[in-house]
Order: structure tokens, then C-alpha cells, then sequence
């Protein structure tokens, strides 16, 4: 090689020429696809933690209601117990009197496996099977004394009024775990002698299966793994069955989430509820929390003893948090930075063609644009001044505003309103210094303007970038209605009852707490009403359960029909409403009641050619300063218990000292 044949690269040497033109649009192209990836990822992993938030929240919210209406059983059939020793029958044997009290609580309860009276000493007194799906009631030669048992002594430790709840655990007959497995959750309350000692304990055996199934059919639906744990780990539920009651089963004995799932076990098992990510994916849980122990958990829950913890948890595998189309889409970046890389390359060697390779360019970024307006989410890109540089198809569907009105306009003058464009503003100015802002912080959820005036809640997520000495940003934007209306939704039925649309127990009884607060302050008049519609069940055995939700249904239109707009409503049983009737006094509320049960006598619904009527009883009880719900609740049903006793259809007011309810038939 001859030495004068070597020339440095100069400045419009094809290598030179062809660096300068390719390093830049590689960035951009490089730093868009990363940033909108990272982007979609971020929101894809965002999205599932929200919606497993959300579904282990109301999982949580679900099983905590249902085990504190089991509680509210146990003390019930406690109080009844000791109101039949404390008032013996003339002709009849306590004995019998609680045989057919605990034969017809099973009958209508339908979800105990065994319902139990036990005396001081251990000795069942009084038991109820519930085999093939029908109560029996045990001879007295087959019970047993269960005095070592630790439902037992733990049980006799409390409180009339107090309940004992055990363990989650497999039911065990004769020293052996039962087979099938059966799951049970044991609820124990003291009873009450007349003289103030203990008189025995109440026991209520719960099938448990029927809360483990809905755990696990709700981790189908939302594509998660649900468990429910013990305080040592062991499942209790799984999506593996064969995983659970390890710590009965001998052969199931390393099924474990602290063997399982080491690291995650060890934050769930230190805290009462949380979310975080591990090799093994993402976990969301939280602590079920039903009773106030020694004020751990708050003075607003019933009293008595948890003999364990449970956590309801959540696991969505690492598969299930990485976007599908991951591998496509690195592919199609890769291929358009070849093309880009090949293209540029003929631009650099064939500087005579540089308007056929300007073409080329052009065909390309026709390209790219068609790529961006394949998106369903808006893609708008402005640079410091907030002037519109892109704008695809789908921003143009979502604002209204076309390409061509959009570019080099300003972008929060067309999709922000007047209230906050100013601050908007501010933040393009510190934007535009230092390409920093609030907007740039992850996902934002904010109201967007359409160019016709309507409004509507969108979620942005915007990546900043800067080029040829200036600041840009590119964002994507994307419509969240449905998504609002959907979490409108789901707070709607959580808060009413699925037949009839009014309020549930729950949301009446918080409602019910805010008026007595206000009342309370402002020191006004209130009410309560207790409405229980009369023989329902003779509806139900006589024309069917169809016939007694038509009359349950209608029974609160007429309800509704008559209260007022300020009065609160809601059921609290199986055909047990509530009414809390603000700015009212005695007056107004036998008033209130008599208007109500005259139209609810005056309603019929229509069955089969027949005409079905209905009543309704009504006790009401008026509220007294330093007065809480409870008490009033207390008075309203002695009150209701009164109306029942004077025949139904009537309507009877809460006196001073009105004796509390018999074990006489309420419906």
C-alpha cells in the first residue's frame, strides 16, 4: 500500500457524515421506544397492584363480615340460653325448651355443622348434627364431655358476651381427623346463670369449606393466586389443595409459605397488611381483624378472644406482570434502526441522490407515524413553549381536535380547562429550564377537555427528552371512564344489598353512626325503626323463595315511597329493615312507623294468579343524648318484639326498662 493512499476521515467522508446523521435518530428512536416501554410496563404493573389492592381489600372486608355475624350468632344463642334458665317453663324442661330452640337455630341457619350447649363441667348438654344437609338432634347417651378441649377452657375464660374463636383447622372425631376433610371454625360464648356464674358455654361449629371455595373462585376470576394463611404459615386455602392443613396432615407437613415462599412470608407474618414484590412475583395482603383483644385492633370491634391470626394473600406470578408483546416490540425497534442504519448509509455514499434519500427519509417517518397512529392511546409530543410537534389518530379521536389543527398549537390551551390551565403553564415554564416537572412523575390521573366543551378523567404518563439543545416531551393519554365507572361500581355493591338496592348492614350501620355523631352535636331529635316483615317464612314455604324476594322487593318500594329523602334505609337481615329518621321526635317517628305499616298493609304482590299480602311489625325507639347505635338498636328490637307480641301489624315505641326479648318466634 502506498503511503499517500490513507486519508483521515474528514468531515464529508461517507463514515462521518453517515455518524452524525444516524447517532441522533438512534437516540430518539432508542429513547421513545424505551421510555414508552418502560411506560406501558410501569402502567401494566400499576394497574394490577390497584385492582389486587382493591380485590384482597374487599376479600378481607367480606370473610371479617362473615365471621362477625357468626360471632353475633354465638352471643345471640348464648343471651337465648340464659334467658331460658333465668325464666323456666311451667310444663316444659329447660332441657327441651333448648333442644328445640338450638334444633330450629340449626334449621335456620343452614351453615353450622354442629350447634352446642355446654355445662360448667364440660358435659354437652344439648347437641345438634347437621347430617345430609338436615338438623339432629343427639340422644343424650352419645354426648360427649369436652372439657379438654381447648375451645372449651379457652371459651369459659370470658365474659358473658364475649366470644371465643378458634383456629381455622380440620374437624377432628375420636382422636382422627375427620374424612372428607372438614374444614371448621369453632365460635364459643359463655351463658349467663341467673345468679351472675357461669351457667355453660355455647359452641357453634361453622363449615368452613364454603369461605375457602369463594377465596379461591375469586383468584380465578382476577387471574391471581389466593390464600388464606395462619398465624405459622400453613394454608388454609389454596389453589392447590393439596398444599393445605399441613400442620394436620402429616403428609403435607412441608407444605409451608414460610418453606415455600421464604421471603415473603417473613414481611407478611411482621405486618397487618401490605403489597411488595419478590422473585416469586407480586404479594398483596391483609390480616383479617374481627375482635378487639386488649385494644390491638380498635375499640369499635365486639369483644372477646382470636386464637389466631389470618392473613388473606394474594400472589400474581412474574409471568403474569410482563406485558405479552414485550419481544415484538424490541424486535420492531431493532428492525426499524436497521432500516434507519440503512437508509442513512445510502444518504452518506451517495450524496448526488441526497433528494432521492430525503424521499427515503420521509417515506420512513410516514412509517414511524403509522406505527404511532396503530396505538389506542393518544401519543402527543410538544416542545418547551407547549407548541403540538405530533399528534396521531388517536389523540385526534379523543380531544376532537385533526392533525392540522393541532400542530404547533398549544397543548393545554385545547385539553386543559381555564380553572387549571394557568398552573399548567407554570409547569411548562420550569419545564422548558430545566426539563423537569410535576407531570413527569409517573402515572397522573387528572381531568382532560375535548374540543366540544365535555369533559372527561384521563391518565397520563409523560417521559421527557431533549434534542438539538432543547427540551421535549412526549406523553400518552388515555381515556379512564370505564375504569372510574367500574370502581363506582364495585363501591356501589359493596355497600348495598344485591335483592332489593337499598343500603346493606354495614353501609346502614356507618351511615347510622354519622347521624348519631351529628344528632349528638347539634343536640336534634332522631329515630330509629325497626321493621320486620310478619310470617315471611310462611310466604317462602307456601309460595317459594321467588314469591318471597318479589315480596321483599316490593315491600321497600312502598318503604322508600314514604320516607323522606334524608331518612336512611337499609336491610339488616333476611327480612329485618332498618329506618333512621333524622330531625325526628317520638311523635314523628310513630307517625313515620304508622304511615308505614298502613302502606305496607295496603301492598300485595301478584304470584301465580294469587295475590300475596304481607305486614309488617315496627318497633320504634328514640334517641337519647350519650345514647350510642347500640343501645338504640336495642331499644327498636324490644320495641319490635313488642308490636309481635301484640299480634303483628302493629307499631309499639321503646319505653325506659322495657324487658328484653323472649325466645318466642320473631318472624
Amino acid at each position: 500500500m502506498k503511503r499517500d493512499s490513507y486519508k483521515p476521515l474528514s468531515g464529508t467522508s461517507p463514515l462521518v457524515y453517515f455518524l452524525k446523521l444516524y447517532i441522533p435518530m438512534f437516540i430518539v428512536v432508542v429513547g421513545v421506544a424505551v421510555t414508552a416501554a418502560m411506560l406501558l410496563q410501569e402502567r401494566h404493573v400499576r394497574e394490577i397492584q390497584q385492582s389486587q389492592k382493591l380485590h384482597v381489600l374487599l376479600e378481607r372486608e367480606v370473610l371479617e363480615a362473615e365471621i362477625l355475624a357468626h360471632v353475633s350468632d354465638a352471643v345471640y344463642l348464648a343471651d337465648l340460653t340464659a334467658l331460658a334458665l333465668a325464666n323456666p317453663a311451667a310444663k316444659v324442661s329447660t332441657e327441651k325448651i333448648l333442644q328445640g330452640a338450638y334444633y330450629f337455630f340449626s334449621r335456620s341457619q343452614g351453615i353450622y355443622d354442629q350447634v352446642r350447649f355446654l355445662s360448667p363441667e364440660g358435659q354437652e348438654l344439648v347437641r345438634v348434627n347437621r347430617n345430609s344437609r338436615k338438623p339432629v338432634l343427639v340422644p343424650a347417651s352419645k354426648l360427649q364431655n369436652k372439657a379438654e378441649r381447648y375451645y372449651f377452657t379457652e371459651g369459659m375464660k370470658l365474659k358473658p358476651g364475649e366470644v371465643y374463636i378458634s383456629p381455622f383447622d380440620l374437624n377432628v372425631e375420636h382422636g382422627k381427623v375427620e374424612r372428607p376433610l372438614k374444614p371448621t371454625l369453632r365460635f364459643s360464648s359463655p351463658v349467663q346463670d341467673p345468679r351472675g356464674g357461669r351457667a355453660g358455654l355455647v359452641v357453634l361449629n361453622l363449615l368452613g369449606a364454603r369461605v375457602l371455595d369463594r377465596l379461591r373462585r375469586m383468584g380465578q376470576s382476577t387471574g391471581s393466586q389466593n390464600y388464606l394463611i395462619n398465624r405459622e404459615g400453613w394454608w388454609l386455602a389454596s389453589p392447590t389443595p393439596e398444599m393445605e392443613w399441613g400442620f394436620q396432615l402429616a403428609e403435607r407437613s412441608g407444605a409451608n409459605m414460610g418453606v415455600v415462599f421464604p421471603q415473603a412470608w417473613q414481611d407478611i407474618a411482621s405486618h397487618t397488611g401490605g403489597q411488595f414484590f419478590t422473585p416469586n412475583g407480586l404479594f398483596t395482603f391483609q390480616m383479617v381483624r374481627v375482635l378487639n383483644q386488649a385494644g390491638e385492633l380498635g375499640s369499635d370491634l365486639p369483644h372477646g378472644k382470636l386464637d389466631d391470626l389470618w392473613w388473606v394473600v394474594s400472589r400474581v406470578p412474574p409471568e403474569t406482570l410482563v406485558l405479552p408483546w414485550r419481544l415484538p416490540q424490541i424486535g420492531l425497534v431493532l428492525a426499524l434502526l436497521a432500516l434507519l442504519a440503512l437508509l442513512a448509509w445510502f444518504v452518506a455514499v451517495a450524496r448526488s441522490r441526497r433528494a432521492r434519500a430525503e424521499k427515503q427519509m420521509q417515506d420512513e417517518q410516514k412509517r414511524l407515524e403509522a406505527v404511532s397512529n396503530a396505538s389506542q392511546e393518544a401519543i402527543a409530543i410538544v416542545d418547551s413553549q407547549d407548541r403540538v410537534q405530533f399528534w396521531n389518530r388517536a389523540a385526534e379521536s379523543l380531544f376532537g381536535y385533526t392533525r392540522q389543527e393541532a400542530m404547533g398549537r398549544s397543548l393545554h390551551e385545547m385539553v386543559t380547562s381555564p380553572e387549571v390551565r394557568p398552573k399548567a403553564m407554570e409547569g411548562m415554564a420550569l419545564f422548558a429550564q430545566a426539563g423537569q416537572g410535576p407531570v413527569l412523575e409517573g402515572l397522573r390521573q387528572l381531568m382532560a377537555q375535548r374540543k366540544d366543551g365535555s369533559s372527561f378523567p384521563a391518565e397520563i404518563a409523560v417521559s421527557a427528552f431533549r434534542m438539538d439543545g432543547h427540551w421535549f416531551a412526549g406523553g400518552n393519554v388515555r381515556d379512564i371512564s370505564d375504569r372510574k365507572q367500574y370502581e363506582r361500581e364495585l363501591k356501589r355493591l359493596a355497600n348495598t344489598d344485591g335483592l332489593t338496592g337499598v343500603s346493606n348492614r354495614r353501609r346502614f350501620l356507618e351511615l347510622a353512626e354519622q347521624e348519631i355523631v351529628r344528632a349528638g352535636r347539634y343536640g336534634r331529635p332522631l329515630s330509629l325503626l325497626m321493621l320486620d316483615l310478619d310470617h315471611f317464612k310462611a310466604v317462602n314455604d307456601t309460595h317459594g323463595h321467588e314469591v318471597g324476594d318479589q315480596v321483599l322487593k316490593s315491600f321497600v318500594q312502598v318503604c322508600l315511597s314514604v320516607l323522606r329523602q334524608v331518612d336512611i334505609f337499609g336491610r339488616v337481615g333476611g327480612e329485618e329493615f332498618m329506618a333512621m329518621l333524622p330531625e325526628t321526635d317520638q311523635e314523628g317517628a310513630l307517625g313515620g312507623a304508622e304511615r308505614l305499616r298502613a302502606a305496607v298493609a295496603g301492598a300485595a304482590v301478584k304470584a301465580g294468579g294469587v295475590e300475596v299480602k304481607y305486614t309488617v311489625s315496627i318497633g320504634a325507639a328514640v334517641w337519647r343524648e350519650g345514647m350510642g347505635l347500640e343501645e338504640l338498636m336495642n331499644l327498636s328490637d324490644q320495641a319490635l318484639y313488642q308490636a309481635k307480641e301484640a299480634g303483628r301489624d302493629q307499631v309499639a315505641l321503646a319505653q325506659e326498662g322495657t324487658p328484653p326479648p323472649g325466645s318466642g318466634e320473631n318472624s
